[in-house]
């Protein structure tokens, strides 16, 4: 799963925020990373973990909920198949047309 979120600022500055559960955590079976900045390649990332997938499916969802509410709107998104059903509604309507 990928999802990317974006903003610009009153300066036209523009600010991605990426959720991704592309790598395995070592020590956590459930986990995903964030990573943040003014670039996807350069700025800050925190890796979330979890005991139990609805740990892991809550926070996502709270994630996502709090970066709509600050104002990020959604670029790019990828699930696997069967994969996060109820975040792939709640994003439905937030991509860029």
């Amino acid at each position: 799963m990928m999802i990317t979120f974006y903003k610009t600022d009153a300066a036209r500055r523009l600010y991605y925020y990426c959720i991704s559960d592309r790598q395995r955590h070592l020590f956590s079976r459930y986990s995903f990373t964030v990573s943040w900045g003014v670039a996807l390649t350069q700025g800050r990332e925190k890796i979330f973990t979890f005991e139990t997938e609805e740990e892991k499916q809550r926070k996502l969802e709270e994630v996502i909920a709090h970066r709509v509410r600050a104002g990020y709107k959604v670029l790019y998104t990828y699930f696997r198949r069967d994969e996060y059903g109820s975040l792939r509604g709640a994003l439905r309507g937030r991509q860029v047309s």
